[in-house]
């Protein structure tokens, strides 16, 4: 399911790091409105199966802030798993009309919530634009280090499936999922490494146009929750076109 919440903004200055805002509004209608479902979700090491991005109409950029003249921002949400949807959707209509503090100077109203019809992918071959950066991290576990790559990287398609196949394998897609994830291939089309701010440190992204060459099943997962690493904290979301 997809979700489009437009919200209005009390200033014109919006927070850089606005992936950690949006995440802090999810917290905190979750913890509110299903307690439970914040403790298995967020006190615990859990995969995040959604996605979320972020559009402002032309936003310009600033040092620490972004400036938004028209005071608004629309979130898009998406995930493929049934009652994670039917709850954040809750989420953010209980949210709907309060004045959520971003900061001292901004206040969030989440004017209104609409289902965004989708339509399942048959095929194995789709053309997307992303809507957030994807983010491909290599995690050491000895070090406790990541480091980060983007599509042009050779590196970046060996890790990034590596972590597909370990997020994936854990779920009830069978044994065929890791071969699928396998015989997977990403085009980039119209390329673009960017670095996003996020808590204090600064990751490669990349955004785009790209191609996804896969089975059906593994790119409506793609699709739904998301491509790469840290979806559920604001990357990876993709849009088919």
């Amino acid at each position: 399911m997809r979700l489009k919440i437009l919200c209005h903004l009390s200033s014109e200055e919006f927070p850089l790091d606005y992936r950690r805002k949006i995440m802090m509004i999810i917290k905190k209608g979750m913890k509110r409105e299903y307690p439970t479902f914040f403790a298995d979700l967020y006190e615990q090491n859990t995969q995040k199966n959604f996605t979320f991005a972020v559009y402002f109409k032309h936003p310009s950029f600033e040092d620490d802030l972004i400036r938004v003249k028209d005071k608004t921002c629309i979130i898009n949400f998406s995930t493929g798993e049934a009652e994670l949807a039917i709850v954040f959707f809750n989420i953010f209509t209980q949210l709907k009309g309060e004045d959520i503090k971003l900061n001292e100077n901004v206040e969030l109203k989440i004017h209104s919530v609409e289902v965004i019809p989708t339509r399942k992918i048959e095929n194995n071959i789709i053309r997307f634009k992303t809507l957030s950066p994807i983010v491909i991290r290599d995690h050491n576990q000895i070090t406790q280090k990541d480091w980060f790559y983007t599509l042009e990287d050779d590196e970046a398609m060996t890790i990034l499936k590596r972590n597909m196949i370990g997020k994936l394998a854990t779920k009830d897609y069978g044994e065929s999922i890791e071969k699928e994830i396998e015989n997977m291939q990403i085009i980039p089309l119209k390329f673009k490494k960017v670095v996003v701010r996020f808590y204090k440190i600064h990751i490669a992204a990349s955004i785009g146009e790209f191609e996804i060459q896969a089975s059906p099943r593994l790119l409506n997962i793609l699709l739904r929750n998301g491509v790469g690493t840290l979806t559920g904290s604001g990357f990876g979301m993709i849009e088919q076109l």
